[in-house]
């Protein structure tokens, strides 16, 4: 699979509010900062809990 594949993926299941499944594709120490809040999201397992709170509204 090409990093284009993994990218797609990853945002695939994004769009689809499938938190879960996108997190998969994160590395398992995965870190995500988010600068204009100032949090610091460790772990898929996190990142898929902060997103479910805010769900996109479609694409």
């Amino acid at each position: 699979m090409s990093p284009k594949d993994v990218a797609l993926s990853f945002w695939n299941a994004m769009q689809t509010n499938d938190f879960a499944k996108a997190s998969e594709w994160l590395s398992p120490d995965f870190e995500g900062f988010w600068p204009q809040s100032g949090e610091l999201i460790v772990g898929r397992d996190n990142f898929a809990a902060i997103n479910s709170y805010y769900p996109a509204n479609g694409i």
